[in-house]
C-alpha cells in the first residue's frame, strides 16, 4: 500500500468510526473531503529539481474546501470520504497542476479578443461601449473595412459613448508582420477626428498598439493629467507624452478600463472574470502580470473582495508613480494579498533591444536600451532594488540590457546593504527572454537567484524585428539559440517560466510542443535546436516553476496535500501521447480553490452533472467560436 500522511491516517480511522448518519456540521468539524477524484492518473508535478521528472503519481486525490487534502491510492483516499462527500471516476484521465502564466496579462487579452465583452455586457452593442472586431481577412481588405466599419458603429454610438474597434492578426497570427506595418500610416489621428469629434475612440491594429482621437485622449486627461503610464507604460519623457498627444499613437491600455468604464467598476469587473474564466477552460488559471491601468487594479480588487475571483492574480506594479516614497510602500506589499490577488513586485520601463552583436547599421540604428547608466530606467531600477522590492512582471529585449540590468540589481543592493543571500530571495526576474540572456549570463543570473519568463510565441509567430527567425536574419543563425534558450537554462540550473503574451490561450500546448521542437512554420526549420526539451520540461515551466515565479510555491504549482485544489483533466495523456500529438490536448475540466471554472459536455454528462464555464456562455456566435469549447 502506498503511504499517505500520519495526519490522513489519523483521520481516516477518526472517519471510519463516525457513524454513517452524521450531520454535515459534524462531517465538517471532522474535515470530511468535499471531493475525491479517483482511478485517474493524477501528476503530482512535486519535483522541483532540474531533471525531467514529474515527481509521484497517485490514481486518487481528496480535496476538503479550497485545498488538496490528501492523495494516494483508490483504497486510501476513498476510505475518507463521509456522507456528503462527492466522488468522481475519471476512468484513467490524466490530472495536471492548472497552469500558471509569468508575464500574461488578461486585462488587455478582455479588450483584444470579442467573448469577454459579449459575455459580460450582452454583445458587441451594450450602454457602456460599442465594440467592433474586422474580419480574419487579408491586411488590405481589413484597411478597406476600416471606415465603413467605424462609421456604421457611430451610428450605433449615443453621443460621449466610446467605441473600440480592431483590427484581426488572424487565426494563425499570418498577418501580425504586415498589418503592423500598414497601421500607423493608414490609421491616423487626425482621420478619426474627422470621423469621429463627439466620441472616443480607439482602433486596435490587432495587437495592444493603437490610435485614439482627440476626445478619447482628452477623457483620459480627466484621470491621467499628465498622461504618465498612459503610452507603454511609464515613466515617460516629455518628448515621448509630446508625440503621443499629437500622433495618439502607442499602447494606450488605459483607455478602455479609464474612459469606456469610468464609474463602472462593476461591470469591468464582469469582463475582467469573464475572460478569466475563458482561460481557465485552457487550464490557465493564475497569472503573473500588471494590471496595466488603474481601473483595472480596482476592479479585479473588488473581485477579490467579493469572492469572485476566478483565478488567481499575481500582480506586479507598473507607474504612473514612481516616486520613492510610493516604492518604499510598494516594496513592502512584496507577497503580500489573498489567495487570488497578491503583489509580486513593480518594475518601470521595459527593457531595450539592444545587443552586443555585430549587424548593419539599420538594424543598430533599430536598437534600444531602456537601462544603460543614467537613463530614466535604469533610475527607476534601482529605486525599486534599492528599497528592498523586487523586479518582476517586466518586459525585456536584448542581451546589451540585460547587462545593464544585472549591473543595477548588484549596485543597488550593495548601496541598500543586502547580503547575497537576501538578494537571491528577492527573485528578481526578467520576461520574454526575446534575445537573452546570453550563455555567459547564466553563471550571474544564477549568483543573484533570478528567475526567467520565456515566451514560446517567438517560436512561431512571425513578426517582423521580433521573432526568431527574424533576429535570425538580423544578426546569424548562430545566434538563434538565444532566443528562448530554456534548454540551456535549465541545465544551468535557472528557474524559467512559461508565458504566451497573446490572447491565444486555445494554443497553450500547440506552444508547449513549440518548445519541444523548435519549428518556425513560416521557415520551415527549426531554430537553436540544442535549445529544445521534453515536454516535462515544459511543463514544469507551466507548473512547479510558476509558482516560484509568483512567490507561491508553498500553495501552487504541485498537486500535495495542503495546496490549492487547483487541477485540471485532459483528454489524452500528455506524458505517453506521441509528440505530434500534445497540440491536439483539450482540457475536459478545470477546477480552482475545489470550484469548477470550466467542464465540458462530455465529461458532465459522464459524472451526472452539468457543463460549466465559458461553453454555456449564450453569446458565443458560431463565426467567433474560440477553438476547443464547440
Amino acid at each position: 500500500m502506498k503511504r499517505i500522511t500520519a495526519a490522513v491516517c489519523v483521520l481516516g480511522m477518526a472517519l471510519a468510526g463516525a457513524a454513517e448518519g452524521q450531520q454535515s456540521d459534524v462531517a465538517s468539524k471532522l474535515g470530511y473531503p468535499n471531493l475525491i477524484v479517483y482511478n485517474a492518473k493524477i501528476v503530482s508535478m512535486d519535483d522541483p529539481s532540474f531533471r525531467s521528472s514529474v515527481g509521484k503519481i497517485v490514481p486518487a486525490m481528496a480535496l476538503r474546501a479550497d485545498k488538496i487534502l490528501a492523495t494516494g491510492s483508490n483504497a486510501e483516499i476513498r476510505a475518507l470520504a463521509g456522507p456528503q462527500t462527492r466522488q468522481i471516476d475519471l476512468k484513467g484521465r490524466t490530472v495536471l497542476p492548472s497552469f500558471i502564466m509569468t508575464h500574461e496579462h488578461p486585462t488587455d487579452w478582455a479588450f483584444q479578443e470579442p467573448e469577454a465583452i459579449r459575455h459580460a455586457l450582452g454583445g458587441d452593442d451594450n450602454d457602456v461601449l460599442i465594440a467592433r472586431w474586422l474580419k480574419p481577412e487579408a491586411p488590405q481588405k481589413q484597411f478597406e473595412a476600416f471606415e465603413p466599419a467605424l462609421k456604421e458603429a457611430l451610428a450605433k454610438a449615443k453621443k460621449g459613448q466610446s467605441i473600440l474597434l480592431s483590427f484581426n492578426f488572424g487565426p494563425e497570427y499570418e498577418y501580425a508582420s504586415e498589418i503592423p506595418k500598414l497601421f500607423p500610416r493608414i490609421i491616423t489621428k487626425s482621420r478619426l477626428d474627422q470621423l469621429a469629434p463627439d466620441n472616443p475612440v480607439k482602433v486596435k491594429n490587432g495587437f495592444i498598439t493603437s490610435v485614439i482621437n482627440s476626445k478619447a485622449l482628452s477623457e483620459l486627461k480627466k484621470v491621467y493629467p499628465t498622461l504618465q503610464g498612459c503610452i507603454d507604460g511609464g515613466p515617460n519623457t516629455e518628448e515621448e507624452i509630446k508625440i503621443y498627444e499629437q500622433t495618439g499613437l502607442a499602447f494606450s491600455r488605459p483607455v478602455e478600463p479609464d474612459v469606456a468604464f469610468q464609474g463602472k467598476t462593476a461591470l469591468l469587473a464582469d469582463v475582467l472574470k469573464a475572460e478569466m474564466e475563458l482561460w481557465a477552460a485552457y487550464g490557465i488559471t493564475t497569472f503573473g502580470s500588471s494590471p496595466y491601468a488603474d481601473h483595472n487594479f480596482q476592479a479585479l480588487s473588488y473581485l477579490d473582495k467579493r469572492g469572485d475571483m476566478p483565478g488567481r492574480f499575481a500582480w506586479g506594479y507598473q507607474g504612473p508613480d514612481y516616486h520613492i516614497d510610493t516604492l518604499r510602500h510598494i516594496s513592502g506589499l512584496l507577497g503580500h494579498g489573498t489567495d487570488h490577488f497578491w503583489n509580486i513586485g513593480a518594475w518601470g520601463t521595459s527593457g531595450g533591444t539592444c545587443t552586443t552583436l555585430d549587424a548593419s547599421p539599420e538594424v543598430k540604428r533599430r536598437e534600444e536600451c531602456s537601462f544603460a547608466p543614467g537613463s530614466v530606467g535604469r533610475e527607476v531600477l534601482e529605486d525599486i532594488i534599492r528599497t528592498g522590492g523586487r523586479i518582476a512582471t517586466m518586459h525585456t529585449g536584448g542581451d546589451k540590457d540585460i547587462d545593464y540590468y544585472l549591473d543595477a540589481i548588484e549596485k543597488a543592493s550593495k548601496e541598500a546593504g543586502f547580503t547575497a543571500q537576501e538578494i537571491q530571495s528577492k527573485r528578481h526576474a526578467f520576461d520574454h527572454a526575446s534575445g537573452a540572456p546570453r550563455p555567459d549570463q547564466f553563471p550571474r543570473i544564477k549568483r543573484l537567484g533570478m528567475i526567467i519568463s520565456m515566451l514560446n510565441t517567438l517560436l512561431w509567430e512571425n513578426r517582423r524585428d521580433y521573432d526568431t527567425s527574424f533576429r535570425v536574419r538580423d544578426y546569424g543563425i548562430e545566434y538563434a539559440h538565444w532566443a528562448v534558450p530554456r534548454g540551456s537554462v535549465t541545465q544551468a540550473g535557472i528557474m524559467n517560466t512559461f508565458e504566451i503574451d497573446r490572447p491565444l490561450p486555445h494554443k497553450v500546448f500547440f506552444f508547449i510542443y513549440k518548445g519541444m521542437t523548435r519549428y518556425n512554420d513560416a521557415d520551415k526549420r527549426a531554430y537553436g535546436e540544442r535549445e529544445r526539451t521534453d515536454r516535462i520540461i515544459q511543463l514544469k515551466a507551466l507548473t512547479t516553476w510558476g509558482s516560484y515565479y509568483v512567490l507561491r510555491e508553498n500553495l501552487l504549482g504541485s498537486l500535495e496535500p495542503g495546496k490549492y485544489a487547483d487541477f485540471i483533466v485532459l483528454d489524452r495523456d500528455y506524458l505517453s501521447i506521441p509528440d505530434s500529438e500534445i497540440p491536439n490536448i483539450r482540457v475536459l475540466m478545470t477546477v480552482v480553490g475545489g470550484k469548477t471554472l470550466h467542464l465540458l459536455p462530455s465529461l458532465a454528462q459522464e459524472i451526472g452533472t452539468q457543463p460549466a464555464g465559458p461553453v454555456t456562455w449564450k453569446t458565443r456566435p458560431l463565426e467567433n467560436l474560440t477553438p476547443g469549447l464547440n
